[in-house]
């Protein structure tokens, strides 16, 4: 049993997702992420581009919820493979390689997000990556109280969505 009851909107749990989120951007892809202000909202709708989803389990439970445009996910792909889109040998090939470079951000930014909860005193597992790509697609259910982060940089923007079993 814990003692750290973790309330929604706690710094506590929010922080680590942003500085992650900061910190993998600018060690992996040389990109410096800017926040916007936080966004209360209620669950949380894929609007275009790709999702990755990711459940967190423990002390917490919920749902994380990363949203990248698809022009902001061409482009990031490009910085890390060092690659322009026309320089792959199939269209195919590069959403291959765009899916899998947007699922691992997702995938790292949470794992690193965790073992600073950890360092908090919050102890939190995370579930698998599951990627979307579409437009208005519910990924965070209506009945989650949610949190909207976004953040900018000069290949555009992205969001993060927080949402707690509370």
């Amino acid at each position: 049993m814990t003692t750290n009851t973790i309330k929604f909107m706690d710094v506590r749990f929010i922080n680590p997702f942003i500085v992650s989120l900061v910190s993998i951007f600018k060690e992996m892809a040389g990109v410096s992420m800017e926040k916007g202000t936080l966004v209360k909202g209620q669950g949380r709708k894929l609007f275009s581009g790709y999702g990755v989803a990711i459940g967190i389990v423990g002390d917490v439970n919920g749902q994380v919820l990363y949203e990248f445009p698809e022009n902001f996910s061409q482009l990031l792909t490009e910085n890390l493979t060092d690659k322009k889109r026309s320089e792959y040998d199939s269209e195919e090939e590069f959403e291959d390689m765009m899916r899998s470079v947007i699922n691992e951000i997702g995938n790292t930014i949470s794992g690193l997000a965790i073992t600073k909860l950890s360092e908090e005193g919050i102890s939190c597992d995370i579930t698998p990556p599951i990627l979307y790509f579409g437009k208005e697609i519910q990924i965070i259910p209506k009945n989650l109280k949610t949190i909207i982060i976004p953040f900018q940089s000069n290949i555009g923007f992205v969001s993060v969505n927080i949402a707690m079993d509370i």
